[in-house]
């Protein structure tokens, strides 16, 4: 398992992403969607990915402001498979790591869960879609 990707939940991506690209160096091919929008660094392929606070309400079912949750970033870990998400889920099912969401299958072809570390910080495992053999 290796960290893939930072995650910053924000308010205004237009006013985010311009601040990233322009000042940072972050390059994207961000198309104005309001919800998300992933970032990179080409020299190291480091990913920053900026979603809207709401955008992740809806996907963790927590409001940021009533939540015992740090909802103002993400970590997430990239696994190689489908398959490892749901093995990662019951090993820290059984380990009592506070578990935000079950493992789900979104229709873009990522397969994730959302824990919380012990101090409330969200984090991520999650696999890129696979390929259709």
């Amino acid at each position: 398992m290796k960290l893939d990707t930072f995650g910053l939940f924000v308010k205004d991506l237009s006013v985010m992403v311009p601040f990233y690209t322009e000042h940072l160096g972050f390059r994207t091919d961000w198309d104005g969607n309001p919800e998300h929008a992933d970032l990179y660094d080409k020299e190291t392929g480091f990913r920053l990915m900026l979603s809207n606070r709401s955008f992740i309400e809806q996907l963790t079912g927590n409001k940021t402001a009533v939540s015992p949750l740090n909802l103002r970033m993400e970590q997430a870990y990239l696994v190689s498979s489908h398959a490892e998400v749901d093995e990662k889920f019951a090993e820290f099912l059984s380990a009592g790591v506070t578990i935000i969401s079950e493992p789900v299958s979104y229709p873009w072809g990522q397969r994730a869960f959302y824990f919380a570390d012990p101090e409330g910080n969200l984090s991520e495992i999650f696999a890129n879609p696979e390929s259709e053999e």
